[in-house]
């Protein structure tokens, strides 16, 4: 039996596209399209779809389909404390400064997973943070937001999170966190006491709120110049004096004269601190 094999041009991409924009209010076209176009084509081939038309009224009709869409063409984290060298950096830099703040607001935008939330919340208690800390999740999936919200992970998936966090904390024990649900173990409920989890459109929705710490990890490499642009001014207007910024360790901050207003606390894990 051959393979089933599903190849769409530009053309079909952008008409896709534009119909999002036009009727969803959703906008994708600066996105890079070279790894849209790889996930669009994946899902079509996983729903058996002939061509971008067919998908293009399916998506706009049925609304649940819709949001499977979101939910299958946006990227997330798969594991926690990926990456655990930035875990640890950011343990040393940037919550040591924490330990000297009455209270401390953190922002996790344009989250298409739970991954690094989870991670987050797990160091935070370690660290004796969480309870002065808030944190608001934004997700443009409500998919993604319900599956979030059960903040579960299947067993069989937790050797590589165990893995990543005993390099962190070398006699830590990472099931303290977590409570046994069958196949699965769930995040403990009182974890999340201070998480607000909201659906946004990071790039036209109203955002609220200045934080000490911004997680923005392995986002604007899906994007074009002139949206990481956008992304990094609305981020660094949301940012307080003294506060960090944390980007992919394939992504750098990079717009005009960034240097006078952000101080590279860490050019390997991304991590910088806005001084002006």
């Amino acid at each position: 039996m051959f393979e089933e094999h599903i190849y769409i041009g530009i053309s079909d991409l952008k008409s896709l596209l534009f119909s999002l924009k036009m009727q969803k209010g959703i906008d994708f076209s600066d996105y890079a399209l070279s790894s849209l176009k790889r996930r669009v084509e994946n899902f079509m081939k996983r729903f058996h779809f002939k061509d971008i038309d067919e998908l293009t009224h399916k998506i706009i009709k049925d609304e649940y389909f819709y949001e499977l869409f979101l939910k299958d063409i946006l990227v997330d984290t798969t594991e926690l404390f990926r990456d655990p060298e930035f875990w640890i950096e950011l343990k040393r830099v940037v919550f040591f400064k924490f330990r000297k703040l009455n209270s401390i607001k953190i922002f996790i935008p344009e989250s298409n997973s739970g991954e690094d939330l989870f991670s987050l919340l797990i160091m935070l208690s370690n660290e004796e943070l969480l309870n002065k800390t808030e944190i608001t999740l934004g997700s443009l999936s409500k998919l993604n937001i319900e599956k979030i919200q059960k903040a579960t992970i299947e067993t069989k998936k937790m050797e590589v999170n165990i893995a990543n966090f005993e390099k962190i904390y070398e006699n830590g024990n990472i099931s303290d966190f977590f409570q046994e649900k069958g196949h699965v173990v769930k995040l403990k409920k009182e974890l999340f006491k201070n998480v607000n989890i909201i659906e946004q459109n990071f790039f036209s929705d109203e955002i609220s709120g200045i934080y000490h710490l911004i997680l923005f990890r392995n986002k604007t490499i899906y994007y074009n110049p002139q949206l990481k642009m956008k992304a990094l001014k609305i981020l660094k207007k949301h940012l307080i004096t003294g506060g960090f910024i944390v980007l992919g360790i394939k992504e750098k901050l990079d717009f005009p004269d960034y240097n006078k207003e952000f101080e590279t606390i860490s050019e390997t894990e991304k991590i910088y601190k806005k001084i002006i």
